[in-house]
C-alpha cells in the first residue's frame, strides 16, 4: 500500500505539489482531491505550457487502496515533463491555470 502525504496547496488558479519519486518515474503529477475542481475530469486532454512550449497532457484516474475504502487518484500525465528542470523527486512544483484554459508548469523556488 502507498500513502500519498505530500506538501501541497490549492487556490482558484494554482496547485502546488511536492513530487514523489513515483511521480517523476511515471512523468505525472498527483492531483489531490481538493484540487480536482481546478482541472478537467479524467480522460480530458489539456495543454501544458513548459517554458515557451506547449505540450499535450491528459488527466487520468487510477483506482487505489492506499487507505480504505477503495478510491481514485487523479494525475496530470505529460511525457514532456521527463528531464525538465525542476521535475525531480522532492521538488515543489506549481501548476497554474492560464486565462486561455491551458495550464503551465513552474518549479517553485525558495
Amino acid at each position: 500500500m502507498r500513502k500519498y502525504v505530500r506538501e501541497m496547496s490549492v487556490s482558484r488558479s494554482t496547485y502546488r505539489h511536492r513530487l514523489s519519486g513515483e511521480d517523476v518515474r511515471k512523468t505525472r503529477i498527483l492531483i489531490t482531491k481538493d484540487a480536482w475542481k481546478l482541472f478537467p475530469g479524467p480522460g480530458e486532454r489539456v495543454a501544458l505550457r513548459i517554458g515557451a512550449r506547449r505540450f499535450d497532457a491528459e488527466i487520468k484516474s487510477e483506482r487505489c487502496e492506499c487507505v480504505p475504502p477503495e478510491h481514485e487518484h487523479y494525475h496530470l500525465i505529460c511525457p514532456a515533463l521527463k528531464g525538465q528542470t525542476g521535475f525531480k523527486n522532492g521538488a515543489l512544483v506549481v501548476i497554474a491555470k492560464d486565462s486561455d484554459g491551458g495550464y503551465r508548469f513552474v518549479e517553485e523556488r525558495g
